[in-house]
């Protein structure tokens, strides 16, 4: 057996699914199943049992799992500590960011990137659920999220809260509105809105400022990547609530009024795991701290 073919084999045991694991590894599945196949051969025994619902793990197979966990990480220490005496830093990070929180999060990744050549980096978007689920099975090593309230994280996730930054309304480039302070959003009531996707934080966030001018926005558009809404409010479709940050992205023109209070905000945390990080994703994690905290 290799290193590879025990790596392999953990993240299908970890996650019960093939396609998963394939994914947590960015390889292929058909490079994930060879594997286990060709480990179970050399031993001769079933480590996996093949499931319409997934994977089980044999006894043989637990056994094998602490064994193997237990050597990989093993190797990680030695790696880190071999590059600490050749001062580089060598290996992969694997991030990931709630759907409109990416962009905002790829400066920072481009400058951990350059200041660490060495490093290659993985990041991956999605819904609030799916990135704690990617944190928590170890398909990622760390994650920026906007959560939605009361969202409840596994018992071996940790969340660290970055800066909050305030929601301001877009507006059609020639809108009345474009470049006017303090606006009450009472007064674009009878608006249509472009609201993000149900069950994300920044769609509460609009919901709930909207609720606290006493009335409701009707959704025409549910979409939450900052470039589309650009793409609807820049056409003159609706309006939208938008972090702040999303003006420093490029993008069709759009017009932008603060809003009065400060009650609109977009809050993001940094998503981690309570077992101890690789030395990698620990300087990240710093890292994202200090950029965006």
């Amino acid at each position: 057996m290799d290193l590879r073919q025990l790596e392999y084999f953990a993240a299908v045991a970890r996650h019960r699914h093939f396609r998963r694991a394939a994914e947590s590894l960015y390889v292929t599945q058909s490079a994930v199943s060879q594997a286990v196949r060709r480990l179970e051969a050399e031993l001769g025994l079933e480590l996996l049992r093949r499931t319409s619902h997934g994977v089980q793990i044999t006894p043989a197979g637990e056994e094998l799992l602490g064994r193997a966990e237990a050597i990989l990480a093993d190797v990680a220490g030695a790696r880190a500590a071999m590059d600490e005496h050749a001062g580089t830093l060598r290996g992969g990070v694997r991030a990931a960011a709630t759907t409109g929180d990416a962009l905002r999060l790829a400066p920072a990744l481009a400058r951990f990137g350059r200041e660490h050549p060495s490093v290659r980096i993985a990041l991956r978007q999605g819904g609030p659920s799916e990135v704690v689920d990617l944190v928590a099975n170890g398909a990622v090593d760390l994650a920026v999220a906007a959560l939605p309230e009361a969202t409840a994280l596994p018992e071996d996730v940790e969340a660290l809260a970055l800066a909050a930054e305030p929601l301001v309304l877009l507006v059609a480039p020639d809108d009345a509105l474009a470049g006017k302070t303090a606006v009450k959003l009472w007064d674009v009531r009878d608006r249509p809105f472009v609201l993000a996707e149900p069950g994300t934080a920044l769609r509460g966030s609009a919901l709930a400022a909207c609720a606290a001018e006493g009335f409701g926005p009707v959704p025409l558009f549910e979409v939450g990547e900052p470039t589309a809404v650009r793409f609807l409010v820049g056409a003159g479709l609706g309006v939208s609530l938008v972090p702040a940050s999303w003006l420093a992205l490029e993008g069709p023109e759009v017009g932008m009024a603060t809003v009065a209070g400060a009650n609109a905000v977009h809050a993001v945390a940094l998503l981690t795991r309570r077992t101890t990080p690789t030395p990698i994703a620990r300087l990240l994690a710093e890292h994202l701290q200090a950029t965006l905290g």
